[in-house]
């Protein structure tokens, strides 16, 4: 098999077929832990992942930082955690295009996602019932470079869209259980 936008097309089709056959290889958890610095600085640690297609967990370390704009009183030192959403909507989004453009055979030469969010800070401030804390939407524009066709490219972003991990958590809500300890 060949390789397209970078992925071996017999290994995708394999991890396809072995969670077809076996859907709990498809199970997944990731972990993280931060500890709030001073201020509105805060340092995340990601940790061990426990990986799907029956792959073992592996331990791997890396470390987030995130802070405020200083109008808000941080020091900006870091991106605000709110912004970090959009560089993994953008990633995941991406990875559907190139993982998903193999599997049906495009050939994505070039890719691009800017994105855009607006937030009412009101929300998170507490100053106004009506308004949430999160995001009200997020725009953008996807430049793609590629010799399929425009149905072909139309169904590749509607899939990679839809089938985004991270745009679906931010569809739905999530559920969230935190215990203080």
């Amino acid at each position: 098999m060949s390789t397209i936008n970078g992925i071996n097309q017999e290994q995708l089709n394999n991890a396809f077929e072995a969670v077809r056959q076996n859907p709990a290889l498809a199970k997944a958890s990731l972990q993280a832990k931060t500890t709030w610095s001073a201020g509105l600085q805060s340092q995340v640690e990601m940790g061990s992942a426990a990986q799907a297609y029956g792959k073992a967990s592996q331990s791997r370390s890396y470390q987030v930082f995130a802070d405020q704009a200083e109008a808000l009183l941080g020091q900006y030192s870091a991106p605000a955690a709110m912004e970090t959403l959009l560089p993994a909507a953008g990633a995941s989004i991406a990875g559907g295009w190139a993982a998903f453009g193999a599997a049906k055979g495009i050939n994505v030469e070039k890719l691009e996602i800017e994105l855009q969010a607006e937030v009412d800070l009101q929300g998170s401030m507490g100053l106004s019932q009506g308004v949430r804390p999160g995001l009200q939407q997020i725009t953008g524009n996807i430049y793609v470079k590629s010799s399929a066709s425009d149905a072909q490219l139309q169904e590749l972003k509607e899939t990679a869209e839809k089938l985004s991990p991270v745009v679906d958590s931010l569809r739905v809500p999530v559920k969230t259980k935190l215990i203080r300890m």
